[in-house]
């Protein structure tokens, strides 16, 4: 016998440790999340940082240190199609959280012994980008989802919003470290972060709940009828649900509205220095973003457990939409303001895409649905830095750039306009099962 048979209640008919918490373990699961989200995220925001001080010392334009974010978020695609299915294996996950993320330290260390572009590329592109799936998408896609059903919402939302914590705290960081320890420095300080958030916090995650004898929501089931947990009335198989057209529909929304969430972010700095500001309070107005990116969540998490999030995601486009022009619109100091609106439909959608996938497709096969989609998501969000770094390039500001991510927004909302949630799809919630005790969540 197995030594994960051994430990599994179901096998063994006695309650995991996680079931004795007084409080509902999803919850672990969620903060795991936002740790992760944190670090995964907070590298690509630190590149925006870093590499004003990198160009300036290697004598590098922005689109060549901007190509390593474009080629790490491909390699992160094709990883994620490989990493998908693993996420349903019972201990897949965590296994590939704990590996992905000492390869990613190991490669940000790396980076900071670089003198070739080349090696900036391999190391922080190519390796950095295949321990991307593993670090955060597996969790946010595959996990999380499971462990909630009524309070899906607020869950997802409050797991995604380590990348808004990250974009707030990490630039003010980058830049006191810029000048403590140099660029070089930073990398360094960056792969220890990483192994504090993304690597250790991946020991304690679990699948589901039903793998700790617990059910979604924060129940407990009888061992005996652990079989027979709540499961939705339908799950469809990826392959089922790549056969449906409402899900190359969804796909090209959440392609569509991928653009921006590195491509704004990561050009924040750069487009306010290009304004007057200093890299200080450039710096805060990117912290701004990440303020208002993070309190989004709580709003559009709610809202998504009070709306289809087909709505949500409608209103969230539309909202994107009429804001990301207004960087060339606002006048003086007045332009700050355009962090924190960026961050509350950015960092909305990134709170609320995950639920796209159990809302319309169930939650058994959540890793294989998400590895399908995963490369288009991120081939486009991979895109971002670059075309806004093009357009500054070649046309000396961000207006090409910036028509682009707002032509994108419309497209998601247009997308998610004609995905219609398929008829014959019963709610997730609507199966019941026998309980024995109710635990506080």
């Amino acid at each position: 016998m197995t030594e994960d048979a051994l430990n599994d209640p179901q096998t063994t008919g006695q309650p995991s440790w996680q079931s004795k918490l007084p409080f509902f373990y999803g919850w672990v699961i969620v903060a795991l999340a936002f740790m992760m989200s944190f670090m995964t995220a907070g590298v690509f925001w630190a590149t925006s940082v870093i590499a004003i001080p990198m160009r300036e010392d290697l004598g590098w334009s922005l689109s060549s240190i901007y190509l390593g974010l474009t080629i790490r978020g491909l390699v992160g695609a094709a990883a994620a199609v490989l990493l998908g299915r693993f996420g349903d294996l019972r201990n897949g996950a965590r296994t590939a959280g704990v590996l992905s993320g000492i390869v990613a330290a190991a490669s940000l260390v790396a980076v900071s012994q670089i003198d070739s572009h080349w090696q900036y590329l391999l190391l922080y592109g190519v390796v950095g980008g295949m321990t991307t799936a593993g670090t955060g998408f597996l969790v946010m896609s595959a996990v999380v989802p499971r462990w909630f059903l009524r309070r899906r919402g607020r869950a997802v939302a409050f797991a995604t919003m380590g990348s808004g914590a990250a974009a707030f705290i990490l630039p003010p960081l980058m830049a006191f470290l810029l000048e403590w320890v140099g660029w070089r420095g930073t990398w360094v300080a960056l792969g220890i972060l990483t192994i504090i958030f993304a690597s250790l916090p991946a020991l304690l995650i679990r699948r589901q709940p039903e793998d700790v004898g617990l059910i979604p929501d924060g129940r407990i089931i009888a061992p005996t009828k652990q079989s027979s947990a709540s499961q939705p009335v339908r799950n469809f198989t990826a392959s089922e649900a790549a056969r449906t057209k409402v899900m190359w529909i969804l796909i090209l929304a959440i392609a569509a509205a991928s653009l921006s969430p590195n491509g704004v972010p990561s050009s924040l700095v750069p487009m306010y220095i290009d304004k007057g500001f200093s890299t200080q309070v450039a710096a805060w107005g990117f912290s701004i973003y990440g303020l208002f990116s993070m309190l989004s969540r709580f709003f559009w998490g709610f809202m998504a457990e009070r709306y289809h999030i087909r709505t949500v995601l409608i209103a969230i486009g539309l909202f994107t939409a009429a804001v990301m022009p207004l960087m060339l619109i606002l006048p003086g100091n007045s332009v700050l303001a355009y962090s924190a609106m960026a961050g509350f439909g950015i960092g909305g959608f990134i709170g609320t895409q995950q639920l796209v996938w159990p809302a319309y497709f169930g939650r058994s096969h959540l890793g294989a649905i998400a590895g399908i989609v995963r490369p288009f998501a991120t081939g486009v969000n991979a895109a971002g830095p670059l075309l806004m770094a093009q357009s500054f390039d070649r046309t000396g500001g961000y207006g090409f750039g910036l028509a682009g991510m707002t032509i994108s927004w419309i497209v998601c909302a247009g997308a998610m306009f004609m995905a219609r949630p398929m008829r014959s799809q019963a709610p997730e919630d609507t199966a019941t099962q026998p309980l024995t005790e109710s635990k506080p969540a």
